[in-house]
């Protein structure tokens, strides 16, 4: 009976410290291309998403860690390699983290409200997911054939899953990570960009930033919002700026041709000298220039740097780019102006116009690519 007790008290102590286990009957899928991930509820989402999956991180190397709020292996190795992770590739534009509870066991202790409390708790500030619940499987786990958590998937640029299995120490992680980086993306499109000479011209070809606009004005007047985003077209512009003033009604003009075609419009508004101010000014003065869709506002110009101004000398602030669907930057305009014209003294202004329209129907004529239900 002693012997029996202290089995028992063995067996009890191993799966403690063992990663929590579901019944699947085979595990992983790595070497296959992503499925999406089905997962409904998160926090932590961009300001003008509900919802994340695959698709939102193409071009990107993906570290996505499954977990329960209960499981010990979690917080024994789970979220401090994640934390450590996060800490290594902070500036790293094409590196993105994903945590989601995919609760298979113990419903009540692993529930979506658990999750948040964990996210809290480790201060993690990337998406947080939950998936699974008594009613309904997990949909993650069973696409993904996981076999419980701590689990780890690492996902390439090309939406490829590299790795998928247990926890993967930090170092481990970090040199496959590495490696996937510098894996090069599919070939692009072919568009003309300015000549060199014209500036910025560095950043054509490089990530784009992850910029995470925190204020948003006008995200309900948006009925021109494309079903899927193919391109993204960023520009910064000010209230004190004549030549913003100038080609904001061009900025409109392509967001009524090309937005429900595919074409998704970023107008950053930045105070000159960086201010607060309101709403209700940042719209009126939009509207005044003649543009209507929703204005993202970078009061700091924290997102500006990011972006553009920390990389090299800038002749102009009112910076244009036009990002694919893979986060990389296809066109930049330097500033300060552009718009159509057929008076010979703004051909400059009409030229570079037409130009950034050719590299946007480029983009969008891409072929579509097959997705997984």
């Amino acid at each position: 009976m002693k012997n029996s007790a202290l089995l028992w008290a063995a067996l009890g102590l191993f799966l403690l410290h063992s990663p929590a286990v579901a019944q699947q009957p085979a595990m992983g899928i790595a070497g296959t291309k992503a499925p999406n991930w089905g997962v409904a509820q998160w926090i932590n989402l961009p300001q003008d998403k509900q919802a994340l999956d695959v698709a939102d991180f193409k071009g990107k190397v993906v570290y996505l860690l499954c977990f329960q709020s209960w499981c010990p292996g979690c917080h024994a190795r789970g979220f401090p390699t994640l934390q450590q992770l996060i800490s290594s590739y902070d500036d790293a534009d094409d590196v993105a983290f994903v945590a989601v509870q995919t609760t298979f066991e113990g419903f009540a202790a692993n529930s979506a409200q658990r999750a948040w409390e964990t996210a809290r708790r480790y201060r993690l500030e990337i998406p947080i997911g939950h998936d699974g619940s008594a009613q309904k499987r997990s949909t993650l786990m069973q696409r993904y054939r996981t076999g419980g958590t701590p689990w780890v998937i690492i996902i390439d640029k090309q939406g490829i899953v590299r790795r998928n299995g247990f926890h993967v120490p930090a170092q481990e992680a970090r040199k496959m990570i590495d490696s996937l980086r510098k894996e090069s993306l599919a070939a692009p499109a072919n568009i003309e960009t300015l000549p060199q000479q014209r500036g910025g011209q560095d950043r054509v070809g490089k990530k784009f930033p992850n910029l995470n606009f925190g204020r948003w004005i006008g995200v309900e007047e948006q009925p021109l919002e494309p079903k899927r985003v193919k391109a993204t077209l960023y520009r910064w512009w000010t209230d004190t700026c004549p030549y913003c003033r100038s080609s904001l009604p061009a900025i409109e003009t392509l967001r009524q041709e090309y937005a429900s075609k595919g074409l998704r419009i970023v107008c950053v508004y930045h105070p000159k000298p960086p201010r607060k101010i309101s709403d209700e000014a940042v719209i009126a003065v939009a509207k005044r220039y003649g543009y209507h869709g929703p204005v993202a506002v970078d009061a700091d110009w924290s997102r500006l740097d990011k972006a553009y101004l920390s990389s090299g000398q800038r002749a102009a602030t009112s910076v244009t780019f036009l990002v694919d669907e893979r986060g990389v930057t296809r066109f930049l305009h330097p500033g300060p102006v552009f718009f159509a014209s057929e008076d010979p003294q703004h051909a400059r202004e009409n030229a570079d116009y037409q130009l950034l329209k050719r590299a946007i129907e480029a983009l969008l004529a891409q072929k579509d690519e097959q997705s997984d239900d």
